[in-house]
């Protein structure tokens, strides 16, 4: 709310108006009370709405294109490879993101994958109005490809100058290229503040959608001392658990424009009705943002994308035929279906006791894998230093944790940064310098033994039976095997006799120059978003994940414009119950974005 007063934000009453009685006090069957009124959702019911295919004509787009559109001259695009077209007009979705913004001065971009996100970006500084200085924040996997599209957009549309860059073109916006990464390094504490953009843009947004972690608190800092710094967020997938996912984002880019609750509590109870979960609370008042009938999700998805600075999308990018279906490698050893059981009753196959739910989750789905991790101690450390050692980890780490719940400030806002104010705190003679001190309690005891013990993670291996079948699937067809381990993707390659990308700027650049002749296997985290793998049109995912957003990422690396073959198939491993919970998850939380974003979910597309 301080951000709110520092803008001039009046907020409406909090009581609803004469007509609409005050939501009854009363409980469901679940046990939630209904969703009450509040002040936000008399600003939001009370805000203009307007049909943006109707809010500009083909005369505002062709202006557009004519501002934008560089000088012709030659290009390269016949010889890239694949050869792509010329982009030389924009995409319908494009020019009304890049004119909504321009009129109102910020934007909410829900758009899909495959919808032209990236020269979005890229000309946004060019019709914002007096934008100066820019900065891009992009995914760091996206860096390697970031060149070679500036390049081939270059070729058609005028840019902006690029920090950097070879050329500098007076009376144009400076862009800075940042990756998300870097805004979470120790260095980037004030790294906005040195640069003073006037305009913040985020491709793939969603990176920001953690408060509490230190990218995501760098950035609010710096629009709480610059509140007049312009936003445009976009993203495939904005809230892939929770409206908390951005309703800070909605609330920096449209401020009192926002159709998301500004106020923290009222976002916190509009969740319990909106989002997924197994208790739910009646919508109670929302039901203010329905139409007869309408389910909850929907009216408000219809109602945020009416919203003046909200531009969505509602389709898919590519009108091609989506296969997938379940692949049962089997049978299971009987050991590793033991081993499992095993370790969702607390245990690890080595006889380590689990301390929480999620240690035996993540050992259950690397066991369905065939294997699962632990610590080693090559330097053969005794048992009892290696007890003590832990124990002050575990402290130190549990005070760091607790120093970055509160207020962060710059320096002071990563362990990175903690740790290195702890050491200025116990210098010998005391430090004078001008950076921060942080006197923590645990910090001496940490400090004398944390390079007593050196722990490696070691993948112990029970059973090959889905590397072999993974590896058979990759030396009978062509397509990409989806890994989450990176000690499974090797192995697999190594059976199959393909390469594997795991994470790294080089596997990143690899990895786009595949020409999809060869099966490859390659890592989930590292490479299921942002790339264009579209050569390929078959799948095999070893590993599936829970999360809806991930699955939409990963499915559109070949489901998207530009994919030759009549179909697309993607097969997915269902031999444990582990596995086949993480995909009805999936499904389920890819229903909750496809009613409350308004994208046709991929993994919706067939049963």
């Amino acid at each position: 709310m301080k951000l709110l007063q520092r803008l001039g934000v009046s907020l409406p009453p909090s009581q609803p108006p004469g007509d609409v009685p005050p939501v009854a006090e009363n409980y469901s069957r679940t046990g939630r009370s209904p969703v009450g009124w509040s002040s936000d959702l008399s600003r939001i019911l009370a805000l203009p709405r307007r049909d943006l295919a109707a809010s500009y004509t083909a005369a505002d787009v062709e202006a557009l294109e004519a501002q934008l559109r560089a000088p012709a001259g030659p290009c390269g695009c016949a010889a890239m490879s694949p050869a792509r077209p010329c982009p030389t007009r924009l995409r319908r979705v494009q020019a009304l993101a890049l004119l909504e913004a321009s009129r109102v001065g910020g934007l909410l971009g829900p758009i899909g994958t495959g919808h032209g996100k990236e020269l979005t970006t890229f000309l946004m500084p060019m019709v914002m109005p007096a934008c100066r200085v820019a900065v891009l924040f992009i995914p760091a996997n996206l860096l390697p490809q970031f060149t070679a599209e500036w390049d081939y957009y270059g070729a058609h549309w005028s840019l902006p100058n690029l920090a950097g860059g070879r050329w500098f073109r007076p009376g144009l916006p400076v862009l800075h290229v940042i990756s998300y990464n870097k805004l979470s390094s120790q260095e980037a504490t004030d790294l906005l503040e040195r640069i003073r953009p006037d305009l913040v843009i985020l491709n793939e947004a969603h990176n920001l959608k953690d408060p509490k972690a230190s990218r995501t608190g760098r950035f609010l800092r710096y629009f709480e001392k610059r509140p007049e710094t312009r936003l445009v967020a976009l993203s495939g997938t904005f809230a892939s658990k929770s409206i908390k996912d951005y309703a800070h984002l909605s609330r920096l880019a449209l401020r009192e424009g926002s159709p998301l609750p500004l106020a923290h509590h009222v976002v916190e109870e509009w969740g319990t009705a909106l989002d997924p979960g197994k208790v739910i609370a009646p919508p109670g008042a929302l039901e203010r943002l329905c139409e007869p009938e309408e389910h909850v999700r929907e009216g408000f998805c219809r109602r945020r994308n009416n919203t003046r600075g909200v531009v969505a999308t509602d389709e898919s990018a590519l009108d091609k035929p989506l296969v997938i279906r379940p692949r049962y490698p089997g049978p299971v050893p009987a050991e590793l279906l033991a081993l499992i059981e095993l370790a969702h009753g607390g245990e690890r196959p080595d006889g380590e006791q689990f301390q929480e739910q999620l240690q035996a989750i993540a050992c259950a789905r690397q066991l369905s894998a065939g294997f699962f991790h632990r610590w080693c101690y090559p330097r053969g450390e005794p048992p009892e230093l290696i007890e003590e050692w832990f124990a002050k980890r575990k402290a130190w780490n549990k005070e760091v944790w607790e120093e970055l719940k509160g207020e962060r400030r710059e320096h002071l806002d990563s362990p990175g940064l903690l740790t290195k104010a702890a050491i200025r705190a116990h210098m010998s003679p005391p430090y004078e310098g001008d950076k921060p001190v942080w006197d923590a309690s645990t910090w001496t005891g940490w400090a004398e033994i944390h390079d007593a013990v050196q722990p490696e993670p070691q993948a112990v291996w029970v059973s090959d039976f889905l590397v072999q079948d993974a590896a058979e699937w990759a030396r009978t067809q062509v397509g990409i095997v989806w890994v989450e381990f990176p000690e499974l993707g090797e192995r697999i390659a190594r059976a199959a006799g393909v390469p594997f990308y795991g994470g790294g700027r080089a596997a990143s650049e690899a990895i786009l120059q595949e020409s999809g002749r060869r099966s490859i296997v390659a890592s989930i985290k590292a490479h299921a978003t942002g790339k264009n793998l579209q050569q390929f049109c078959r799948n095999l995912v070893v590993t599936p994940p829970s999360d809806g957003a991930l699955w939409e990422q990963l499915l559109a690396r070949t489901h998207r414009p530009g994919q030759r073959a009549a179909c697309v198939e993607a097969e997915v491993c269902q031999h444990t119950r582990d596995y086949t919970d993480a995909f009805v998850t999936a499904r389920e939380r890819a229903l909750f974005i496809k009613q409350t974003d308004g994208q046709i979910q991929k993994l919706l597309l067939t049963q």
